[in-house]
């Protein structure tokens, strides 16, 4: 029985360095998954799909790259070329001075984001109402993480900050795909956050009144962060070598299924294992037979899942 003891508590040191090596290594993951996520347009549709061909006939004809995030910029007010000239001059003055403004957090002036030879020009509507600046973006440059975090949030925002600081008197708006992902990026970065953080406070505040130990609902949360690790590196070198296509959208979706899984699947486990305490006086005997009980049930819905 010592025997057993002595290897069922070896196994279990065994295993909690392995994890920890894999945690170790696989955290490395998470600062460079942005890296190979693809959030340009044709990432969102099917090889099949009519925008996805239109998309390759333009490239054909036109020498474009897919790549190219449209933004449109729209001002909203008395800009009429004849009747507010020194208006419309103010805004085509900002047109043809926004790739020269510099980012402040990579300090990199903003053409190094746009698409190299596209012009930037001010167009005003027929009734005088409003103008259109297009800027392309380089998805492939601005898909990039500047620090930590994704540029193209950084690059819109600067954007809708200069328009309403440096042009007074109209309403400014920032759309088009460059200005919807970037609103998408950083819903999405905040729906997750939001998710993880109720969750991890929910699940704890349970467990710490349900076991009444100041402990134990540290290890199912320990358990899921360090799967969310070990699916992301997963997921890195999958979209790395272009084996599946990742993007933002798919990353968040992925950070909150594999923490909600993984904290299931250890609460099992111990429920099971607290179950078996009744039935084994050895600690590792009564873990291995809580572990032969759900080790199917879980195989399954992981498959599942």
């Amino acid at each position: 029985m010592r025997s057993r003891a002595r290897k069922g508590l070896w196994l279990a040191i065994v295993t909690i360095i392995v994890w920890m090596a894999v945690g170790g290594f696989s955290g490395q993951a998470f600062s460079k998954i942005s890296n190979v996520q693809e959030n340009d347009n044709a990432a969102f549709l099917p090889e099949s799909a009519e925008s996805t061909e239109a998309g390759k006939l333009i490239v054909k004809f036109s020498d474009q790259s897919l790549d190219l995030l449209p933004t449109l910029l729209i001002l909203v007010g008395d800009l009429n070329p004849a009747t507010n000239p020194e208006k419309f001059a103010e805004v085509s003055a900002f047109a043809e001075s926004l790739g020269e403004k510099v980012l402040p957090q990579s300090g990199q002036p903003l053409s190094k984001y746009f698409a190299p030879g596209a012009p930037i020009q001010a167009i005003p509507s027929q009734d005088g109402k409003a103008v259109l600046i297009n800027v392309q973006i380089d998805s492939g440059i601005a898909g990039e993480n500047i620090g930590d975090e994704p540029a193209l949030p950084m690059i819109i925002d600067f954007i809708r900050e200069s328009m309403k600081s440096e042009i007074q008197g109209v309403e400014s708006h920032v759309t088009g795909p460059g200005g919807i992902f970037a609103d998408l990026f950083e819903a999405f970065g905040s729906i997750d956050t939001t998710l993880l953080r109720t969750t991890l406070i929910v699940v704890a505040i349970i467990l710490i009144l349900v076991y009444r130990s100041p402990i134990l609902w540290i290890i199912p949360l320990l358990n899921a962060g360090l799967a969310l690790g070990f699916a992301t590196m997963i997921v890195y070198y999958l979209a790395k070598n272009d084996i599946v296509d990742l993007n933002g959208q798919t990353q968040g979706i992925l950070d909150v299924l594999v923490l909600g899984a993984a904290t299931d699947y250890a609460l099992l486990l111990i429920s099971r294992y607290r179950e078996e305490l009744h039935n084994y006086q050895s600690r590792y005997e009564a873990m291995r037979r809580a572990w032969r009980g759900v080790v199917e049930p879980i195989l399954a819905s992981g498959t599942t899942v």
